[in-house]
């Protein structure tokens, strides 16, 4: 089967979770890592999830799953130990085209849930459509520890502060993609790394005044 990657805003959606265990606990987290409204549907939760509820981070409600749960929810996770509990919450979300998972059953999702790196903003999802969750996570790992590191997410920072500029002055998707390579392959990474924000700034001002005097028609045309 194949997926299409994609990263959902949940801030403020309204996510459903029946189970309170430690696999819920674990969704429940990444939900309220993106903002969302998350409700939890289970007889009893661990101490992790209780305290959420106390907090008022997430609302429990102390039963068992019942039909209704599902409605005017986004997105749903079912994170339980019943296989035919996870079966019919699928059935039902998924008739409704409406965002379901059924944790380490594949046939009962409508999209599965990837190993995730991240540092600052950045985030690198890595999935294996289901076939191995286990290789996603070690591969997962790798890039955590051989490929991110503060100064990715600081050059991340930095470059969606001038993306707003960048539109603003240089006209044109092509010219656009084709300046932040520029930028990507120029000094101004490193000037980030070393804390020289300024030289990065007239570097990267520069750069831009060029790329814009580049991109602007030829008032030479003839006649």
């Amino acid at each position: 089967m194949g997926y299409y990657p994609v990263f959902v805003h949940l801030r403020g959606r309204d996510c459903l979770v029946v189970g309170g265990g430690a696999v819920a606990c674990e969704k429940i987290a990444a939900l309220l890592e993106a903002d969302a409204l998350v409700t939890v549907v289970a007889p009893d939760v661990i101490e992790q999830i209780a305290e959420w509820s106390e907090q008022g981070r997430v609302r429990w409600i102390r039963r068992e799953w019942r039909p209704e749960d599902v409605q005017g929810r986004l997105l749903v996770i079912a994170a339980t130990d019943d296989p035919a509990l996870h079966r019919e919450i699928y059935r039902l979300v998924d008739a409704q085209n409406r965002l379901v998972n059924a944790v380490d059953n594949p046939a009962c999702c409508n999209f599965i849930c990837p190993a995730v790196a991240q540092v600052g903003t950045v985030k690198v999802a890595v999935s294996t459509a289901g076939c191995s969750p286990a290789l996603a996570q070690r591969l997962r790992d790798r890039i955590q520890e051989e490929i991110l590191d503060e100064d990715t997410g600081k050059l991340a920072q930095y470059l969606g502060e001038k993306r707003s500029l960048v539109k603003a002055r240089l006209v044109g998707y092509e010219h656009r993609q084709a300046f932040w390579q520029r930028v990507l392959d120029s000094p101004v990474p490193a000037l980030l790394s070393l804390g020289l924000i300024g030289e990065a700034d007239a570097l990267f001002e520069e750069m831009l005044a060029e790329a814009v005097e580049a991109s602007a028609p030829s008032s030479g045309a003839a006649r």
